[in-house]
């Protein structure tokens, strides 16, 4: 009987061509680096790696800010450390962390329109909800 589905590769095999571009060059894949963190394409190492080469650029664009040589895109540093802080926390504490960094991140982009609001108000629910479960499971 043969298997429909390729066998996995080890968790130490190099990552393929795919995967590599993305660790290397996370801007031409991602929007976020919450969405790093959710690439299932990628394995934790990989994942590191990825939001390394983020924070770099990320650092770098803060400097470059602080100089007065911003090019007008927010440095992204802040969520850069968060997604990197993510990929250590618990599976469901690291779903809401990512669902509410994404939902951050379009914040800007939805500027003067109703759906800032919807999406201001997804975040305190999801912050709030997420608040009290774990208060209800830490008990």
């Amino acid at each position: 009987m043969t298997s429909k589905h390729p066998p996995k590769a080890p968790a130490n095999d190099p990552p393929g061509d795919a995967a590599r571009d993305k660790i290397e060059h996370p801007h031409a894949h991602f929007e976020n680096p919450a969405e790093v963190v959710v690439d299932s394409a990628l394995m934790k190492d990989d994942k590191v790696r990825a939001l390394e080469t983020l924070e770099q650029d990320a650092r770098q664009m803060a400097d470059a800010a602080s100089e007065g040589m911003d090019g007008g895109e927010r440095a992204k540093l802040d969520d850069v450390l968060s997604a990197k802080k993510a990929l250590d926390l618990p599976p469901f504490d690291r779903a809401v962390t990512v669902v509410v960094q994404g939902l951050r991140a379009r914040l800007p982009k939805a500027e003067g329109t109703d759906a800032r609001a919807s999406i201001a108000r997804a975040i305190d629910a999801l912050e709030a909800a997420h608040a009290a479960i774990k208060a209800t499971t830490t008990d």
